[in-house]
């Protein structure tokens, strides 16, 4: 195959906001800086980008019977219940959604490749399967979480039905009795369409990438590329930490610790462990110690009043921020930031808040694991494991300004080896040679 030859790529995404949005929407920018022709094909659209097409699925002509096992149970008033802590988005694997001409028709060029990022509630493995066969394109699956290789959670949890044998009528995801085979019939159904298609993987982490590999659908996979959050450094990128808790009236004698959650109740984000952990932190430091702390939170829930008056620092919660640029003087304002998720494929924020300088205390799982190096720049803390938490956020509150500074350096360092968009390019350009 020629590498210098233009390719024509579709990518899948659900929209083109939020962590999986803004992860393909990423890889699409990649693509059309190295001259391929490229359509980012979504539910919903917000961005201005002219590749950005917005595709609404025609009425469904084609229906299993198991779909239409699923629609007469519905109108029974079976209602499907499920434990939301492994996000079980895809109910119905065998749904037909789109017709393939369509989708060629909209986005103008047949596909040599197809990327599938997070396409709940679009696409489903099925609908790649149909517009793998209409174009004969190479589909890679994006592990932004472990979807692509499930029954339809997710996240797994201690759950490994995914790799020993399969997902079966035992899912721990859902909790009605008319519907414990979904798991079950979506596990088979991709595991089906990624052989017959011949499906491959990316992942966004080493962390995910483990999952992968001892799947049952990509174990057999001979390399799976992992591309790291991807970070455009040319945003994230260290300016000034001075200017920068200026424009936020921060107090540049203050230790700031950000802290992020879409939900401060989220279980799989950790939040009691951090919660602990700066409680564990406050007994073990002195009275000037701890009068320089402050705690900034981003969250989309600020009304936990309960939980707010239970951290021992002085708090300010902060909101949703939408702008990267000045979500990139926050990472440059606060001296560290504290990642507590216990189940999780990312965060994006871990590799950003280090692109900006700002070394990362975190439990050691998700992007933690393949970006963060004790004492070198943050600290990995043991899972679920709130004391040493405290222990690595005291360690780089403690740290002399000459070692602090070496931390900002290799935290940047890190990134642009591992995370940036020119690690991204190099990595990705091999799936054309």
């Amino acid at each position: 195959m020629n590498v210098n030859k233009s390719k024509n790529i579709l990518l899948l995404v659900t929209h083109d906001y939020g962590g999986g949005g803004e992860f393909v929407h990423k890889i699409a920018r990649i693509f059309k800086n190295q001259g391929h022709k490229v359509v980012m094909l979504v539910k919903k659209k917000t961005k201005e980008e002219e590749y950005i097409l917005e595709f609404s699925s025609p009425p469904v002509k084609r229906k299993s019977l198991y779909t239409k096992f699923l629609e007469k149970t519905f109108r029974r008033k079976k209602k499907l219940r499920l434990d939301s802590k492994y996000h079980f988005y895809s109910k119905n694997e065998t749904l037909i959604t789109i017709d393939p001409e369509k989708v060629i028709s909209a986005i103008g060029f047949t596909p040599d490749y197809i990327f599938s990022g997070w396409t709940a509630d679009f696409m489903n493995s099925s609908d790649l399967l149909l517009l793998q066969k209409h174009s004969n394109a190479q589909v890679y699956t994006i592990t932004i979480d472990m979807n692509h290789f499930t029954g339809g959670c997710h996240f797994a949890w201690d759950c490994k039905q995914y790799s020993n044998g399969g997902c079966t009528e035992k899912c721990p995801a859902i909790k009605s009795p008319y519907f414990k085979e979904i798991a079950k019939i979506n596990f088979e159904t991709k595991l089906k369409n990624a052989r017959e298609g011949n499906f491959k993987i990316i992942s966004g982490s080493d962390w995910v990438k483990k999952q992968a590999l001892s799947s049952m659908i990509y174990k057999n996979q001979d390399q799976i590329l992992n591309i790291n959050s991807l970070i455009d450094t040319t945003i994230m990128k260290p300016k000034g930490k001075i200017k920068a808790k200026e424009f936020f009236n921060l107090d540049e004698n203050k230790f700031y610790i950000l802290v992020g959650a879409t939900y401060d109740n989220e279980l799989r984000k950790g939040f009691n462990y951090f919660l602990e952990s700066l409680k564990i932190l406050f007994q073990e430091l002195d009275t000037i110690e701890r009068s320089r702390i402050n705690i900034l939170m981003i969250s989309s829930n600020s009304n936990n009043k309960k939980v707010f008056k239970e951290i021992p620092f002085g708090i300010k919660h902060l909101g949703y921020i939408k702008d990267y640029n000045i979500l990139s003087l926050l990472y440059q304002a606060v001296d560290v930031y504290v990642n507590s998720s216990i189940e999780d494929s990312g965060p994006m924020m871990v590799s950003e808040a280090l692109a900006c300088g700002t070394p990362v205390v975190g439990f050691d799982m998700g992007i933690v694991n393949s970006m963060v190096i004790n004492r070198y720049n943050g600290y990995r803390a043991i899972l679920k494991d709130s004391k040493d938490l405290a222990n690595g956020i005291k360690i780089v509150y403690r740290l002399s300004p000459e070692d602090y500074e070496n931390y900002s350096k290799n935290a940047v360092s890190q990134v642009q080896k591992l995370s940036s968009f020119e690690y991204g390019t190099s990595v990705l350009q091999t799936l054309f040679e």
